[in-house]
């Protein structure tokens, strides 16, 4: 029996561990079968090392991975060279994220042709977490379809492919890991299949392969039912929204986008969490699209739209606060010329109007002068605000004039061959990734743009 080949086929439990530019799940058997395993297994080891490995075996179920190298090293003094040694070394020293030691291992390993197919899926991971996609890519082909299933093997070559811009290639890869799961209704990991499903349904919209969206968007809502959605579930389901929301500047994705949204809501997945907001955001997100490509509105109002939508409620984002507070002074001077927008963007694009709201209804509480100065009173408290009452309200004054004299412009970018329109607010190079990494967009989704 080779328990490295049989590790990844045992019935388990996850264990997730966090770090700042990503994550790393084990698979895990449960104790009593684990247990059986190693015990066969170790039969069939040398007596100078079956002990040593035996212990190494059950370090690394509990995730000691510091004595587990030690462990690892004491067996390689005796049997230098040893395959399966080795293999568990390089599978330790990638659980410490010590990627160079652990390449250098998986290296030797297939110089020596000592080197299993796992051991290749291994090294390829390797590279991918040292962020050498290509080398990834060029590894994990040469397994071709593995012999034995391993969970990680079509996330890490989908990835790999899509860093270095094949996206037809990736999105096939991700689409075989989602053929497995619907061939055999196993879900090893829920969080790596969670992820093959969020990059699967992206590159169908990049791709326009539109028939291919709406099957893969239908098998994964089958498997969001199916699936508990944990804590750690919820935070990828949040994420997968704010990733696919970068996708709205396509027209031919806004609906299945929204129609998903909906659904999720209507599920309940995302209550009683910290997420919650991120459905109200993808709202809004749809709708700034769509007035942005609305002659109906123009650039005043959809300025302000856009500034509601992005102020912080809880009002710790000063500069998008002082934003929002900005357009509802300018809007006290000209409301009622908006008075029948308004009524149109209440029917037309109620997420972004219930944004704007409670302002409007201080208008109309307050009238005009009396709110002009609520607001001074507010903008004043703003750390970036460094001018006295007289000079900031002259400042308002221009900085209106300049808000209803600009024209309306389109943004244009490219998706593939076709260019859109697009409104709301640009992704940065050094803003976080919508993909919900906690990395920049530079160093993650971003990076081959």
């Amino acid at each position: 029996m080779n328990l490295r080949a049989k590790r990844f086929d045992m019935e388990e439990k996850m264990r997730e561990e966090t770090t700042e530019n990503r994550h790393m799940i084990t698979v895990r058997p449960q104790v009593s079968r684990f247990a059986e395993d190693v015990d066969e297994y170790a039969a069939g080891l040398p007596l100078t090392i079956r002990e040593t490995m035996r212990e190494a075996l059950y370090r690394e179920y509990e995730g000691n991975y510091e004595q587990e190298e030690a462990l690892c090293r004491e067996m390689l003094e005796k049997l230098p060279d040893h395959q399966d040694v080795l293999s568990l070394l390089g599978r330790c020293l990638l659980s410490r994220r010590k990627y160079n030691e652990a390449a250098e291992i998986y290296e030797h390993m297939l110089e020596t042709g000592k080197a299993d197919e796992v051991d290749r899926i291994s090294l390829g991971i390797v590279y991918h977490a040292k962020e050498e996609y290509r080398k990834a890519v060029e590894q994990l082909e040469t397994v071709g379809t593995p012999s034995e299933y391993h969970p990680f093997f079509y996330s890490t070559l989908g990835d790999s492919y899509q860093k270095i811009g094949k996206e037809h290639k990736a999105r096939d890869t991700f689409r075989a890991e989602v053929t497995r799961y619907e061939e055999t209704r196993e879900i090893q990991s829920p969080e790596n299949l969670d992820g093959c499903f969020c990059c699967l349904i992206y590159l169908d919209a990049r791709l326009t392969m539109l028939t291919e969206l709406k099957v893969d968007m239908a098998v994964y809502k089958r498997f969001l039912e199916k699936t508990e959605m944990t804590p750690t579930m919820k935070k990828h389901l949040a994420g997968n929204i704010s990733y696919w929301s970068t996708l709205l500047t396509m027209q031919s994705f806004r609906e299945p986008f929204v129609d998903f949204v909906r659904e999720v809501e209507s599920a309940g997945y995302l209550l009683d969490s910290e997420y919650l907001y991120i459905i109200e955001n993808a709202y809004r997100s749809a709708e700034s699209y769509r007035y942005h490509e609305d002659s109906r509105i123009d650039s005043f109002m959809e300025s302000f739209l856009s500034a509601c939508s992005r102020a912080d409620a809880g009002g710790k984002d000063d500069a998008s606060l002082a934003t929002a507070l900005s357009y509802q002074w300018y809007l006290t001077k000209c409301f009622e010329e908006y008075t029948d927008d308004f009524l149109y963007v209440a029917e037309q694009y109620p997420h972004s109007y219930a944004r704007a709201v409670t302002f409007l209804d201080q208008l109309a509480t307050f009238g005009p002068v009396k709110t002009r100065e609520m607001i001074l009173d507010r903008l004043i408290r703003q750390e970036q605000v460094k001018v006295g009452r007289e000079d900031l309200a002259a400042g308002l004054d221009q900085a209106y004039l300049r808000a209803r004299s600009a024209k309306k412009e389109p943004v244009y970018l490219a998706e593939g061959n076709t260019v859109y329109r697009r409104g709301g607010k640009k992704i940065l190079p050094n803003d976080p990734c919508p993909c919900g990494s906690g990395r920049k967009y530079k160093k993650c989704h971003g990076r081959n743009l």
